[in-house]
C-alpha cells in the first residue's frame, strides 16, 4: 500500500480504534502501516454480488423501502477479506493484544475500502452498502438475503445468531441507479450510540476521507 492509499484508510482506520484507548500519533501511523503491511500478505479478497430489477420479497419493508425508494434496481452482496485473516488477528491476541487491536481495526477498514473500490466496477451510480441491522432494520434480515446470494460459494456463513463466518466480513442491500449517502438518522442504535456519545459516527463521511 502506497503512501496516498494509506492515508485514504487512516481515518477509517482511527474511528474503528475509537474506544481502545490509542490516539493518533506520529507512533501510532508507522504501527498501523506495519499492520497493513503484514495483513496485505493474509488477505483473500473475495466479493459476490447479485442484481434484481426488482427488490426481493424480504425487502419489501421498512426501512429497505425507503432507501431503495427512486433506484431502478437493487444489488444483494457479500464480501470477505477470507478465513486467513480472521486467524492471524486471532493468533496475534494470544501474543500482542495492542497490534492485535491495531490489525483488528486495519482489516475492517480495508474490508470497506476493498468493497467499494470493487463496486466502483460494477457500475457508476451504486449507494452505500446498507448492512442488515442498519437504520431499524434487523440482522435477522441476513438469513433470506443468504439464501438468494448462497455467499457460501465464497466461503461466507452464517451462524445461528446471524454472526457471520469470517468475522471480516460483509452482507449488504445496494441500490442501483440512486446516490445515498450513509447517516445517523433513523439508525436503530442512535439512542443508545456509544459513537454519538462521544460526538463520533461509527463511519467515515466521503469529505474527511
Amino acid at each position: 500500500m502506497n503512501s496516498s492509499e494509506l492515508s485514504a484508510v487512516l481515518p477509517a482506520v482511527y474511528n474503528y480504534l475509537g474506544f481502545r484507548g490509542i490516539g493518533k500519533t506520529e507512533e501510532t501511523d508507522r504501527l498501523i502501516a506495519d499492520c497493513i503491511e503484514k495483513l496485505e500478505t493474509k488477505i483473500q479478497f473475495n466479493y459476490l454480488y447479485k442484481f434484481y430489477d426488482s427488490p426481493p420479497p424480504f425487502l419489501d419493508k421498512e426501512p429497505y423501502r425507503s432507501f431503495l425508494s427512486g433506484s431502478r434496481g437493487v444489488i444483494l452482496s457479500a464480501t470477505t477479506l477470507g478465513a486467513g485473516v480472521d486467524r492471524y488477528i486471532s493468533r496475534l491476541f494470544r501474543v500482542d493484544m495492542t497490534e492485535a487491536a491495531v490489525t483488528d481495526a486495519c482489516a475492517s477498514a480495508l474490508l470497506e475500502r476493498m468493497a467499494d473500490d470493487y463496486e466502483k466496477t460494477i457500475a457508476p451510480d451504486l449507494s452505500y452498502r446498507f448492512c442488515p441491522g442498519y437504520g431499524g432494520s434487523s440482522v435477522d434480515d441476513l438469513r433470506p438475503l443468504f439464501e438468494e446470494l448462497k455467499p457460501e460459494k465464497i466461503g461466507i456463513y452464517l451462524g445461528e445468531t446471524c454472526f457471520m463466518l469470517p468475522a471480516k466480513s460483509m452482507a449488504g442491500v445496494i441500490a442501483v441507479g440512486k446516490s445515498a449517502k450513509k447517516s445517523c438518522r433513523g439508525c436503530f442504535m442512535a439512542g443508545s450510540c456509544e459513537y454519538l456519545k462521544e460526538g463520533r459516527k461509527c463511519y467515515v463521511s466521503e469529505k474527511k476521507q
